[in-house]
């Protein structure tokens, strides 16, 4: 789909209320964005399995919605973090980072705007190393993370990049804290609008 060229794009983490939404924009990537994303062409059914389990306890996600419509989102996973936690010094905790952009979206700076936010958690969750992992062919990927100074290297049919977050500041923290509540609310909000509309859909 083709957003308007004058939609403002709108960040923000997402929660298990916003699963239904990550899903369907997972299931909208279209098969080479699901063969850059997840190194194969993946299945329906391996999407929705995916989705499902994208919202642990070391599982941070943001979205990038237009017009109320997700079309973009980043991921930060670990499994050595706990993200209740906020800057655990002392936890050298690594973190891998992933990103998928509807093809209709592209070239409108989502993929830049999402990875900026993904740093900015990264440095408030006490991440010290993130990794991005992505197929030869995927060229703008890592262009992109080549930006944030990321550094490319060749491992089997992969090519792994990684950066260095930055040390947190009591700012950046604040900042963190006061966006992931505004955050939660705008997706209780967001799931109980998509609940109304799907209720008046069967309905009619």
């Amino acid at each position: 789909m083709d957003g308007t060229k004058s939609s403002p794009v709108e960040l923000r983490r997402l929660w298990p209320a916003d699963k239904e939404a990550f899903r369907h924009h997972l299931l909208s990537l279209d098969p080479r964005s699901r063969h850059l994303r997840f190194g194969g062409g993946m299945s329906d059914d391996f999407l929705v399995r995916y989705a499902e389990n994208c919202f642990g306890k070391g599982d941070l996600i943001y979205g990038a919605f237009i017009d109320g419509e997700l079309v973009g989102a980043a991921e930060l996973r670990s499994n050595q973090a706990i993200w209740s936690e906020q800057a655990p010094f002392g936890r050298h905790i690594h973190a891998e980072a992933a990103f998928s952009v509807d093809d209709g979206y592209r070239r409108r700076g989502i993929g830049e705007k999402l990875f900026k936010r993904i740093l900015r958690a990264a440095t408030n969750h006490g991440v010290e190393t993130i990794e991005i992992v992505c197929l030869p062919e995927n060229v703008g990927m890592q262009n992109l993370a080549r930006k944030f100074s990321a550094h490319f290297a060749f491992e089997e049919n992969w090519l792994t990049g990684r950066l260095t977050a930055r040390p947190p500041t009591a700012f950046s923290l604040i900042r963190e804290a006061s966006g992931d509540a505004l955050d939660f609310g705008a997706a209780l909000f967001d799931a109980h609008w998509r609940a109304v509309a799907d209720a008046r859909e069967k309905g009619a």
